[in-house]
């Protein structure tokens, strides 16, 4: 692949191996494994390689983790040769509550890139975005409209994948287990 044709912007959500918090006496029948299946960190960056080989030569990685995540994702993509530029954080407005203790109602969408190979967004969008989302959290899972939404206006003219999508997205590649899927079906 022609690098200049390589993807731009890669989008990924990790299936993280986790479980879900605390059963609840609300749902009984409700189990403690997620609704997919879930990676263990090694095998999550093997499965990016072959995107990263396939990246433009000017690209930014987006990677969606939480807390229990954080320091760990950032010290693979190191491994692999990029920095972190910025911990976005996504406030959900809502959240839960495990262990009943503190609601965790935010993730984190890190922007990383290699030294020197940086896709700067186009002018018009230069300082236009904060590092903070705020978008009310609709189902487990499912990412912000608006974080989609910032990186089409941020970097227009670049060529965009979604790793471990769930649907397709207009202007977006997608790449998954789960994609075909309709907005329904999450």
């Amino acid at each position: 692949m022609n690098k200049t044709q390589g993807y731009g912007i890669i989008y990924t959500d990790p299936p993280w191996q986790q479980r879900k918090g605390g059963l609840r006496k609300c749902r009984p029948v409700q189990g403690r494994e997620l609704d997919y299946p879930t990676v263990e960190i090694g095998e999550i960056f093997e499965l990016h390689k072959p995107f990263f080989s396939a990246a433009a030569e000017k690209h930014n990685v987006f990677m969606w983790t939480i807390d229990k995540f954080l320091f760990a994702a950032e010290a693979e993509m190191k491994k692999l040769g990029y920095k972190l530029h910025a911990r976005i954080i996504w406030d959900k407005t809502n959240g839960v509550a495990p262990a009943f203790t503190m609601r965790f109602s935010h993730e984190y969408l890190l922007w990383f890139y290699r030294p020197g190979r940086m896709l700067m967004p186009c002018k018009e969008t230069r300082g236009k975005y904060t590092t903070v989302l705020r978008e009310q959290a609709v189902k487990h899972s499912k990412k912000p409209e608006c974080a989609y939404e910032m990186l089409e206006d941020m970097f227009p003219g670049a060529r965009k994948i979604e790793l471990f999508a769930r649907n397709t997205r207009p202007g977006w590649e997608s790449w998954g287990k789960e994609v075909g899927g309709t907005e329904d079906e999450d």
